[in-house]
């Protein structure tokens, strides 16, 4: 733990509440409007999006380079964002990278289940 400081107070946490809201209400607006006239996503929105697919404590444990791939695997994407979420998985169970493609391979197809025990690190 660190000692409390000012900043770590309620109430001022409180007092800076406004300025937070305004600032994501109208960048999100501005979002909006890109969306709706069907602008590119620029390098920020890009960024913004990813973070919050991926969580802000996974965003800021990983390196520039593991962010810089997140962003060209466009985990905005929700279908992006679950397969990703799959590798992990299977990268933190110590899976090999050819069970990790047969897995991905046998989900793609539908077949009968994965066992439990391909899952886990013996």
């Amino acid at each position: 733990f660190r000692k409390l400081t000012i900043q770590d107070l309620l109430v001022v946490k409180m007092l800076k509440w406004p300025y937070y809201l305004t600032v994501a209400t109208l960048w999100w607006s501005n979002y909006a409007v890109r969306r709706v006239r069907k602008v590119e996503l620029n390098e920020e929105e890009k960024e913004v999006l990813t973070k919050n697919a991926v969580g802000e404590v996974t965003w800021i444990a990983v390196s520039d380079e593991e962010r810089q791939k997140m962003l060209t695997l466009q985990l905005w994407v929700t279908d992006n964002l679950v397969e990703w979420r799959e590798e992990q998985e299977m990268r933190l169970a110590g899976l090999s990278a050819n069970r990790r493609k047969q897995i991905k391979k046998m989900k793609k197809r539908g077949s009968a289940e994965i066992p439990d025990d391909d899952l886990h690190m013996d």
